[in-house]
């Protein structure tokens, strides 16, 4: 379900504008707003996904509001509906999604919505896709990666150390490092695959180098001669 709030100081068209918006399953209006403060104050109540924002509106512009949402920890998208198009690209510059033109056609405000639908459809696949699935007893346990100390392989089995659990999955060691490439992941060995920011100390090994790690029993990671190489070009040391 998508959130929307309605931002227009002229009531037939914010009017129009909520029922062509309630055709959609998806769509749940949750606030309106016929002015610049009492915008600000719903949008800020009701943390909605999508602001539908007029441009000129008494109090205040709408791309002024369009500002202030931007500067929000977790900012809705907006589209502007307004009566002109003079102002198509100052909305973009404030990054709006889209730009519906009064009169509302039926037609352009589903198209509006399907681009919506695809954007959100996105992020969620975006959002699991930053999860790393565990097992934990008959569980499917959801890791965050930074929560991850390390990741080794143990035979067939590929194991993730976090600061005090050990979890198996599914993934190999190469298809987990895939996953995180993104991320602050090294492989300073073959058999692991370590968080750069959980590394405590680099210390002299039994044949080599080792990590030292921040986990509740400080685990010790071995470093190939092929990943000290690396370690110190990355170091500059």
């Amino acid at each position: 379900m998508i959130r929307v709030v309605v931002v227009d100081d002229e009531a037939p068209a914010r009017d129009e504008l909520i029922y062509l918006l309630k055709q959609h399953v998806d769509i749940e209006v949750v606030g309106e707003a016929d002015d610049v403060q009492s915008a600000l104050q719903v949008i800020k109540k009701e943390r909605p996904d999508v602001v539908f924002l007029d441009i000129s509106m008494p109090g205040g512009e709408g791309l002024e509001v369009a500002r202030q949402l931007g500067r929000f920890t977790e900012a809705p998208l907006v589209v502007f509906a307004t009566a002109y198009d003079q102002h198509a690209v100052e909305a973009f510059e404030v990054n709006a999604v889209d730009y519906l033109l009064k009169p509302f056609a039926e037609e352009r405000v589903a198209e509006s919505i399907e681009k919506l639908q695809r954007m959100f459809s996105h992020k969620k696949q975006n959002l699991f896709q930053k999860k790393i699935a565990v097992s934990s007893d008959d569980l499917i346990k959801l890791l965050n990666p930074e929560d991850i100390v390390f990741a080794s392989r143990q035979g067939r089995d590929v194991l993730i150390k976090t600061a005090k659990d050990t979890y198996s999955v599914n993934y190999t060691l190469q298809a987990l490092q895939n996953r995180l490439e993104d991320l602050p992941f090294f492989r300073p060995h073959h058999s692991f695959l370590v968080n750069i920011d959980k590394i405590e100390t680099i210390e002299p090994g039994f044949q080599g180098y080792q990590l030292v790690m921040k986990d509740d029993s400080s685990s010790r990671v071995p470093v190939s001669r092929n990943g000290m190489k690396e370690i110190r070009r990355l170091l500059g040391i």
